[in-house]
């Protein structure tokens, strides 16, 4: 059965997962799909005469061999996992990335400090960690002599190099089941990083992810295309555009809010069923202004929704007032509620449950078909159960009592009228999507500051 990530619901690529804000989603994607810019096969420097197709088929069967050498060896005890994994690493991106400058380095030392390295390309470190380890493990092994630490994990290291020194921006570090890909960043408290997981592409002999992987990886994206520069390199090229489109798509929500109360403002007035909004407007019970900051409640409930399930950060792991008997099966609390714990099936289908029938991710694309924008409100009757569960708690759908923004005082006439789906797949549309020159691009909440 294929693994299916956490956080894959940002690419739609199952082999790679994106972690912070090193590409923008709809950028990476493109430059997976060979839809961005510097992807000819000039650009690859594929020879006159073949196709980059012929390139990436070519390494697909090298790098399927070399996987199964490597992992026929995984459970043999007279073999060196370090030295194995370093052999697997070193010929992967030598034979099939294109890295054909790879040499083995002695490590980097940057004034008192030495980090210990395995491989150099070019102005890329690669730090090679064995196959037993994962690479956010911590090891002796790489620990940076004068730093004091006694163990660092692969990925650390790689990190702590690449923000030490100026002439290495970007860097990998690979462990021969996982590769990850990451740059300098300001902050080591939020990972940024690109994961393929090779394990899943190699062993699953997957042709077309590899494609995807090959044009991301190959080694004429991490050389420099003018004057030896490393901002100049494509990684770089495609972070930049990214970070631009980025800019543009916050710049084109801020409009999208203003639209989407609008929208909010006159689909709530405008439904039959809401006499009672009306009146209380009409009355002077609620006052113009008290209206527009319920909205802007309600358009802020949206946004944090957003934002945490994009991050994977909606449903606890487990409830901290859940009792476990002494079988580990969940018992229940002082209100006779059910917590399973996180390994439960009442918990997983809880769980599901909100995320085939509540989440606000299912109407992301939904919201740009025009069919599903009619006068039924049943979108609307899930986010109020939504609502009402993070303000009071829902085991049923795994949801935390939040309170705050969705108390029930916040937004009373609101959460008691009614919305029809067209104006509130229009809302979405105008805070999920932003539009430049016509083009739709999704608002990247999941990385946004």
């Amino acid at each position: 059965m294929r693994k299916i990530r956490k956080n894959q619901a940002a690419l739609n690529l199952p082999t790679l997962t994106l972690e912070g804000g090193l590409f923008l989603p709809d950028q990476l994607e493109k430059a997976a799909l060979g839809s961005a810019q510097w992807q000819t096969e000039a650009d690859y420097g594929t020879p006159k005469g073949l196709k980059l197709k012929d390139d990436y088929s070519r390494a697909f069967q090298i790098a399927c061999a070399q996987w199964k050498h490597f992992a026929a060896q995984f459970e043999r005890a007279d073999v060196d996992a370090a030295a194995l994994t370093h052999t697997f690493v070193r010929e992967l991106l030598h034979d099939v990335f294109g890295y054909t400058n790879l040499q083995a380095c002695p490590g980097i030392t940057l004034g008192e400090r030495h980090y210990p390295v395995s491989l150099l390309a070019g102005s890329v470190p690669v730090v090679v960690a064995p196959h037993t380890l994962a690479l956010h493990d911590p090891d002796p092994r790489f620990a940076i002599e004068g730093s004091g630490s006694r163990k660092k994990s692969a990925f650390m290291l790689t990190h702590e190099l690449l923000n030490a020194s100026t002439d290495h921006l970007w860097g990998m570090a690979c462990n021969g089941k996982t590769l990850r890909l990451l740059r300098d960043a300001a902050t080591l408290t939020r990972p940024s990083f690109l994961e393929i997981d090779l394990a899943d592409l190699l062993g699953g002999q997957r042709y077309a992810e590899f494609a995807n992987v090959w044009r991301l990886l190959h080694a004429s994206r991490s050389v420099a295309i003018a004057d030896g520069n490393p901002t100049e390199c494509i990684w770089e090229k495609w972070r930049a555009a990214g970070q631009e489109e980025g800019t543009r798509v916050r710049d084109g929500l801020r409009l999208g809010v203003t639209d989407a109360l609008l929208i909010l403002g006159e689909g709530f007035i405008q439904h039959p069923a809401n006499d009672a909004l009306r009146n209380l407007l009409h009355a002077g019970e609620l006052s113009k202004d008290a209206y527009f900051q319920q909205l802007l409640r309600l358009i802020y409930r949206l946004i944090f929704l957003f934002s945490v399930e994009e991050r994977g950060l909606l449903h606890p792991k487990s409830d901290p007032k859940a009792k476990v008997g002494a079988g580990g099966t969940a018992l229940q609390d002082e209100r006779g509620q059910l917590h399973p714990k996180e390994d439960s099936k009442a918990f997983h289908a809880a769980r599901r449950a909100y995320a085939e029938g509540y989440a606000v991710a299912r109407l992301r694309d939904l919201c740009l078909k025009r069919r599903a924008r009619n006068r039924f409100d049943d979108h609307w009757q899930a986010l109020r159960i939504v609502f009402k569960g993070l303000s009071e708690g829902e085991p049923r759908l795994a949801l935390p009592a939040l309170g705050g923004l969705f108390s029930s005082h916040q937004c009373p006439a609101l959460d008691a009228a009614s919305l029809d789906n067209a104006h509130l797949l229009a809302t979405m549309q105008n805070l999920r999507w932003a539009s430049h020159k016509g083009v739709l691009a999704p608002v990247d909440y999941r990385n946004m500051g």
